[in-house]
């Protein structure tokens, strides 16, 4: 299997990330023609979700082209608490959406229930990683700043030439 080089990469998720919007486009004006409220609801939810896809490879590209901003320790203070809120009520949710698809019998409503439920724990699975993984990670404090600004100058703190 041959790696694709970064330059690659990023015309590749571009790409994707036009296909998907042109995609959310069509699936948008297919949505608005229709009458049924089920069919309407599905179909604009997964043009939706194709914005959010084009919105996720359009990141992907930034990532790989663009320096991306540290977070300040302020920032992953507020991003854990709202995230922890956020967790729970997607937890509450996904039990609420399994009760319900154990308990409805029309077909109509019970794909409508799947597909929230489906999010929900796709949801709360993304939510539980950035917690766990990406805001931490991604923190330079100042106090780590002027540590590494100390540590890496050659004349930690005294008049330098």
């Amino acid at each position: 299997m041959v790696e694709l080089s970064r330059d690659d990469l990023v015309k590749y998720f571009q790409r994707l990330s036009d296909l998907e919007l042109k995609y959310a486009s069509e699936l948008k004006v297919l949505s608005e023609k229709l009458r049924h409220p089920v069919l309407k609801a599905l179909i604009g939810a997964i043009a939706g979700d194709s914005v959010k896809h084009s919105q996720m490879y359009k990141a992907v590209v930034e990532l790989l082209t663009e320096i991306q901003p540290l977070l300040t320790a302020e920032d992953v203070k507020e991003i854990a608490n709202r995230i922890s809120d956020h967790i729970r009520t997607e937890a509450m949710m996904i039990e609420e959406t399994k009760k319900l698809l154990s308990q409805v019998t029309d077909p109509r409503v019970k794909i409508i229930v799947s597909a929230i439920h489906a999010d929900e724990v796709t949801h709360h699975n993304v939510l539980t990683s950035i917690e766990r993984n990406i805001a931490r990670k991604e923190v330079f404090t100042e106090e780590e700043f002027w540590t590494q600004v100390w540590r890496d100058s050659p004349w930690h703190g005294a008049p330098g030439g």
